[in-house]
Protein backbone atom coordinates (compact mmCIF):
# COMPACT_ATOMS: atom_id res chain seq x y z
CA UNK A 1 0.00 0.00 0.00
CA UNK A 2 1.21 3.47 -0.85
CA UNK A 3 -0.41 6.73 0.16
CA UNK A 4 -0.76 9.53 -2.40
CA UNK A 5 2.48 11.43 -2.87
CA UNK A 6 0.91 14.75 -1.84
CA UNK A 7 0.22 13.50 1.71
CA UNK A 8 2.57 15.23 4.13
CA UNK A 9 0.84 14.64 7.48
CA UNK A 10 -1.18 12.01 9.30
CA UNK A 11 -3.75 13.21 11.81
CA UNK A 12 -5.10 10.67 14.29
CA UNK A 13 -8.30 10.37 16.23
CA UNK A 14 -7.55 9.49 19.87
CA UNK A 15 -10.06 7.18 21.57
CA UNK A 16 -10.40 3.79 19.91
CA UNK A 17 -7.67 4.72 17.42
CA UNK A 18 -4.58 5.45 19.53
CA UNK A 19 -5.93 4.70 23.01
CA UNK A 20 -7.91 1.57 23.85
CA UNK A 21 -11.14 2.45 25.65
CA UNK A 22 -11.47 -1.21 26.63
CA UNK A 23 -8.51 -0.69 28.95
CA UNK A 24 -11.09 0.79 31.33
CA UNK A 25 -12.63 -2.66 31.82
CA UNK A 26 -10.60 -3.51 34.92
CA UNK A 27 -11.48 -0.17 36.51
CA UNK A 28 -15.16 -0.71 35.72
CA UNK A 29 -15.13 -4.24 37.11
CA UNK A 30 -13.51 -3.09 40.35
CA UNK A 31 -16.49 -0.82 41.02
CA UNK A 32 -19.41 -2.54 39.32
CA UNK A 33 -18.53 -6.24 39.11
CA UNK A 34 -20.70 -8.26 36.70
CA UNK A 35 -22.63 -5.15 35.68
CA UNK A 36 -19.51 -3.52 34.20
CA UNK A 37 -20.03 -4.68 30.58
CA UNK A 38 -23.60 -3.36 30.49
CA UNK A 39 -22.53 -0.03 32.01
CA UNK A 40 -19.65 0.33 29.56
CA UNK A 41 -21.85 -0.31 26.51
CA UNK A 42 -24.38 2.37 27.49
CA UNK A 43 -21.68 4.75 28.72
CA UNK A 44 -19.77 4.75 25.42
CA UNK A 45 -22.97 5.02 23.37
CA UNK A 46 -24.28 7.98 25.37
CA UNK A 47 -20.88 9.63 25.41
CA UNK A 48 -20.95 9.82 21.61
CA UNK A 49 -24.63 10.76 21.44
CA UNK A 50 -24.13 13.62 23.86
CA UNK A 51 -21.31 15.11 21.76
CA UNK A 52 -23.57 15.06 18.70
CA UNK A 53 -26.60 16.40 20.59
CA UNK A 54 -24.63 19.19 22.24
CA UNK A 55 -23.26 20.24 18.85
CA UNK A 56 -26.76 20.31 17.37
CA UNK A 57 -28.13 22.22 20.36
CA UNK A 58 -25.12 24.58 20.39
CA UNK A 59 -24.62 23.69 24.07
CA UNK A 60 -20.96 22.76 24.31
CA UNK A 61 -19.48 21.26 27.46
CA UNK A 62 -15.96 19.81 27.72
CA UNK A 63 -15.58 16.13 26.91
CA UNK A 64 -14.78 15.36 30.55
CA UNK A 65 -18.20 16.73 31.51
CA UNK A 66 -19.91 14.82 28.69
CA UNK A 67 -18.16 11.64 29.83
CA UNK A 68 -19.33 12.16 33.41
CA UNK A 69 -22.91 12.85 32.34
CA UNK A 70 -22.97 9.78 30.10
CA UNK A 71 -21.78 7.59 32.98
CA UNK A 72 -24.51 9.00 35.21
CA UNK A 73 -27.10 8.12 32.58
CA UNK A 74 -25.74 4.57 32.19
CA UNK A 75 -25.88 3.91 35.92
CA UNK A 76 -29.37 5.38 36.33
CA UNK A 77 -30.60 3.40 33.30
CA UNK A 78 -29.44 0.20 35.00
CA UNK A 79 -30.63 1.21 38.46
CA UNK A 80 -27.11 1.45 39.89
CA UNK A 81 -26.11 4.00 42.51
CA UNK A 82 -23.12 6.05 41.37
CA UNK A 83 -20.98 7.47 44.15
CA UNK A 84 -19.20 10.73 43.39
CA UNK A 85 -15.75 9.28 44.12
CA UNK A 86 -16.48 6.39 41.74
CA UNK A 87 -17.55 8.80 39.03
CA UNK A 88 -14.34 10.80 39.44
CA UNK A 89 -12.23 7.64 39.36
CA UNK A 90 -13.89 6.43 36.15
CA UNK A 91 -13.51 9.77 34.35
CA UNK A 92 -9.87 9.92 35.46
CA UNK A 93 -9.40 6.67 33.59
CA UNK A 94 -9.59 8.59 30.32
CA UNK A 95 -6.48 10.52 31.33
CA UNK A 96 -4.63 7.20 31.70
CA UNK A 97 -6.01 5.08 28.85
CA UNK A 98 -3.57 2.47 27.60
CA UNK A 99 -2.35 2.82 24.02
CA UNK A 100 -2.72 -0.05 21.58
CA UNK A 101 0.29 -2.35 21.66
CA UNK A 102 1.47 -1.66 18.12
CA UNK A 103 1.43 2.09 18.61
CA UNK A 104 5.05 2.92 19.30
CA UNK A 105 6.33 0.77 16.43
CA UNK A 106 3.80 2.29 14.05
CA UNK A 107 4.27 5.89 15.11
CA UNK A 108 8.04 5.62 15.09
CA UNK A 109 8.12 4.51 11.48
CA UNK A 110 5.47 6.97 10.31
CA UNK A 111 7.22 9.87 12.04
CA UNK A 112 10.18 9.37 9.70
CA UNK A 113 7.96 10.18 6.71
CA UNK A 114 5.16 12.48 7.87
CA UNK A 115 4.14 15.17 10.29
CA UNK A 116 1.92 13.60 12.95
CA UNK A 117 -0.90 15.11 14.98
CA UNK A 118 -3.88 14.15 17.14
CA UNK A 119 -7.34 15.66 16.57
CA UNK A 120 -9.87 14.67 19.21
CA UNK A 121 -13.10 15.54 20.98
CA UNK A 122 -11.27 15.22 24.29
CA UNK A 123 -10.18 18.03 26.59
CA UNK A 124 -6.59 19.24 26.01
CA UNK A 125 -5.56 18.09 29.49
CA UNK A 126 -7.05 14.64 28.86
CA UNK A 127 -5.21 14.25 25.55
CA UNK A 128 -1.87 15.50 26.83
CA UNK A 129 -2.12 13.30 29.90
CA UNK A 130 -2.90 10.13 27.91
CA UNK A 131 -0.09 10.84 25.45
CA UNK A 132 2.42 11.44 28.27
CA UNK A 133 1.15 8.44 30.25
CA UNK A 134 1.93 6.19 27.27
CA UNK A 135 5.18 8.05 26.45
CA UNK A 136 4.12 8.87 22.89
CA UNK A 137 3.71 12.66 23.16
CA UNK A 138 7.09 13.30 21.47
CA UNK A 139 5.86 11.74 18.22
CA UNK A 140 3.32 14.50 17.57
CA UNK A 141 3.80 17.92 16.02
CA UNK A 142 0.42 19.02 17.37
CA UNK A 143 -2.22 17.71 19.79
CA UNK A 144 -5.50 19.37 18.83
CA UNK A 145 -8.72 19.49 20.83
CA UNK A 146 -12.20 20.59 19.79
CA UNK A 147 -12.22 22.65 22.98
CA UNK A 148 -10.51 25.45 21.05
CA UNK A 149 -13.68 26.02 18.98
CA UNK A 150 -16.20 24.42 21.37
CA UNK A 151 -17.80 22.15 18.81
CA UNK A 152 -17.58 18.39 18.45
CA UNK A 153 -16.86 16.13 15.50
CA UNK A 154 -18.12 15.66 12.85
CA UNK A 155 -18.71 19.43 12.53
CA UNK A 156 -16.55 20.48 9.52
CA UNK A 157 -14.87 23.28 11.50
CA UNK A 158 -13.26 20.65 13.74
CA UNK A 159 -11.41 19.03 10.85
CA UNK A 160 -10.24 22.47 9.69
CA UNK A 161 -8.16 22.64 12.87
CA UNK A 162 -5.67 20.21 11.33
CA UNK A 163 -4.80 22.19 8.16
CA UNK A 164 -4.63 25.38 10.22
CA UNK A 165 -2.29 23.95 12.85
CA UNK A 166 -0.02 22.08 10.44
CA UNK A 167 -0.01 24.86 7.84
CA UNK A 168 -1.00 22.43 5.10
CA UNK A 169 -3.91 22.16 2.71
CA UNK A 170 -6.62 19.58 3.35
CA UNK A 171 -5.40 17.60 0.33
CA UNK A 172 -2.00 17.16 2.01
CA UNK A 173 -3.44 15.52 5.15
CA UNK A 174 -4.59 11.96 5.79
CA UNK A 175 -6.98 11.46 8.70
CA UNK A 176 -6.72 8.17 10.60
CA UNK A 177 -9.56 6.81 12.74
CA UNK A 178 -11.09 3.55 13.91
CA UNK A 179 -14.49 5.23 14.27
CA UNK A 180 -16.59 4.91 11.12
CA UNK A 181 -18.63 8.07 11.73
CA UNK A 182 -15.39 10.01 12.23
CA UNK A 183 -13.97 8.67 8.95
CA UNK A 184 -17.15 9.81 7.18
CA UNK A 185 -16.93 13.25 8.75
CA UNK A 186 -13.31 13.71 7.73
CA UNK A 187 -13.95 12.44 4.21
CA UNK A 188 -16.94 14.77 3.81
CA UNK A 189 -14.71 17.66 4.88
CA UNK A 190 -12.16 16.80 2.20
CA UNK A 191 -9.39 14.87 3.94
CA UNK A 192 -7.87 11.65 2.64
CA UNK A 193 -9.13 9.00 5.07
CA UNK A 194 -7.58 5.88 6.57
CA UNK A 195 -9.84 3.53 8.52
CA UNK A 196 -8.26 1.27 11.14
CA UNK A 197 -10.79 -1.57 11.15
CA UNK A 198 -9.57 -3.73 14.03
CA UNK A 199 -12.89 -5.51 14.60
CA UNK A 200 -14.19 -6.26 11.09
CA UNK A 201 -16.81 -3.53 11.42
CA UNK A 202 -19.02 -2.06 8.68
CA UNK A 203 -18.42 1.39 7.22
CA UNK A 204 -21.23 3.93 7.47
CA UNK A 205 -23.51 4.20 4.41
CA UNK A 206 -23.29 7.98 4.15
CA UNK A 207 -21.54 8.27 0.81
CA UNK A 208 -18.24 9.21 2.46
CA UNK A 209 -16.11 6.17 3.20
CA UNK A 210 -12.45 5.37 3.72
CA UNK A 211 -9.83 5.77 1.02
CA UNK A 212 -7.70 3.12 2.71
CA UNK A 213 -8.64 0.35 5.16
CA UNK A 214 -6.08 -1.33 7.44
CA UNK A 215 -6.26 -3.52 10.54
CA UNK A 216 -3.50 -1.78 12.51
CA UNK A 217 -0.97 1.01 12.48
CA UNK A 218 1.75 -1.50 11.66
CA UNK A 219 -0.12 -2.48 8.52
CA UNK A 220 -0.31 1.19 7.61
CA UNK A 221 3.43 1.50 8.15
Amino acid sequence: MKLPEQIKALVFDAFGTLFNVLSLDQRLESHFGDQAPAINAIWRQKQLQYTWLRSLMDRYEPFSTVTSQALSFACQELGIRLEEEVRAHMVQGYYELQAFQELKEGLGGLKERYKLAILSNADPAMLNSAAEFNEIDHYFDAILSVDSIKQFKPIPAVYQLAPDALELSASEIAFVSSNTWDVSGAKSFGLFTIWINRNESTMEHLGFGADVEVKSLVELL
